[in-house]
């Protein structure tokens, strides 16, 4: 069974703001956890932790800062929190970049493994909507990136999975997670999708996803960035599944937590 989203381009993704857009208000405090809508999930910390390129025995903090679309709340082009000068009411995003792509080129191989970890968890975030005077924003964050974000592997469970056929929903879905989580990159390039994932049911009825499932993407490739558009729609997948939380029982009576639920999930723009 299929969970359908339909989705507003207008209401989702990062797109680059346009050039008169360059100089970008900026918010100087950290976000803190109620600012976020929906925050990062255990199942995106574990899936970037599986892929970090580094050894680390320890929680190491890692300061960014991004430019938000306010409408959806969602992140993207972040960049190290230290090139944003401080006490400025707006910055030049141009110069920004400018100064990270230099940065980039000798940064050490522990911090750019740091940065991409910290930085392909915060795109998956929403927060609440800010100012709507303003299309685009930069906001500060801090993640923690750590052991603790390690979780089993996925291995396929002996009992059948459940499906939407049996499973009850202890709240509808929000439509407007939908659309706030449908990613930039497929957005960009009008991209439907369609992902399939089987996620752990946890004792707190929650979902915990470490399945890389199966993506069909159409179009199947976008040059240059078919790997980032399949995590990408992976991770929101992950993202929307942090958000359902089930009923105890399922239709014939039969207890969910310690199960697995399969599922797909539609990813599409409007025609």
């Amino acid at each position: 069974m299929t969970i359908m989203l339909v989705l507003m381009a207008a209401a989702s993704g990062v797109a680059a703001p346009a050039d008169e857009e360059m100089m970008l208000p900026v918010g100087y405090g950290v976000v803190q956890q109620a600012d976020i809508r929906v925050p990062i999930s255990d199942s995106v910390r574990a899936a970037t932790w599986d892929e970090l390129e580094i050894p680390l025995d320890r929680p190491v903090p890692v300061r960014l800062a991004c430019i938000i679309f306010v409408p959806s709340g969602g992140p993207g082009n972040c960049v190290p929190a230290s090139l944003v000068p401080p006490g400025q009411e707006r910055v030049d995003w141009d110069k920004i970049l400018e100064a990270r792509d230099k940065v980039e080129r000798s940064t050490s191989r522990v911090d750019a493994a740091l940065f991409k970890a910290a930085a392909g968890r915060l795109k998956t975030l929403r927060l609440f909507p800010g100012d709507q005077r303003t299309v685009f924003s930069i906001r500060f964050f801090e993640e923690v990136v750590g052991p603790a974000d390690a979780r089993p592997r996925f291995a396929v469970a002996p009992e059948p999975a459940l499906t939407t056929r049996n499973v009850l929903f202890a709240e509808p879905l929000d439509g407007r997670l939908l659309q706030m989580l449908y990613p930039a990159i497929a957005m960009r390039y009008s991209v439907n999708a369609q992902v399939r994932v089987t996620c752990d049911i946890g004792a707190d009825l929650k979902l915990l996803c470490r399945d890389r499932g199966t993506v069909f993407s159409n179009p199947a490739e976008v040059p240059g960035y078919t790997a980032q558009l399949m995590e990408d729609l992976r991770f929101s997948t992950y993202q929307l599944a942090s958000t359902i939380k089930l009923q105890p029982k399922t239709a014939d009576g039969q207890d969910v937590a310690g199960r697995q639920f399969a599922f797909a999930v539609h990813w599409s723009l409007p025609k």
